[in-house]
């Protein structure tokens, strides 16, 4: 009679697959989550260091969006302005002197 359960050598222990991005996680966090530790994070449960993480990224997201949002306001609102109509120098010196432009 075979046996009832057949038992591999990766049930007992995390694949080479699985420990490279553990290991990034686990960088990630100590970069970005002030007063943690190694042994905190890797203590810490898959779905709490996951939504951790998840709040990092939607964070940095919306910081970015922030930014973006900021330099096309200044980008927009710091050019030398919006002329209506074009007057050649000529012209203006002569509006000058006659009154028609006011100079102030």
């Amino acid at each position: 009679m075979p046996p009832f359960f057949h038992l591999t050598s990766t049930f007992f222990g995390l694949t080479s697959d699985y420990k490279a991005p553990l290991l990034e996680e686990v960088y990630i966090c100590l970069q970005h989550l002030k007063g943690v530790t190694y042994n905190d994070v890797l203590a810490m449960p898959v779905y709490e260091r996951r939504y951790f993480l998840s709040l990092l990224t939607k964070e940095t997201k919306e910081r970015q969006e922030r930014q973006e949002e900021i330099k096309q306001k200044t980008q927009t609102s710091t050019g030398k302005g919006k002329r209506t109509t074009r007057v050649s120098g000529d012209a203006l010196k002569s509006r000058m002197k006659t009154g028609d432009l006011p100079l102030s």
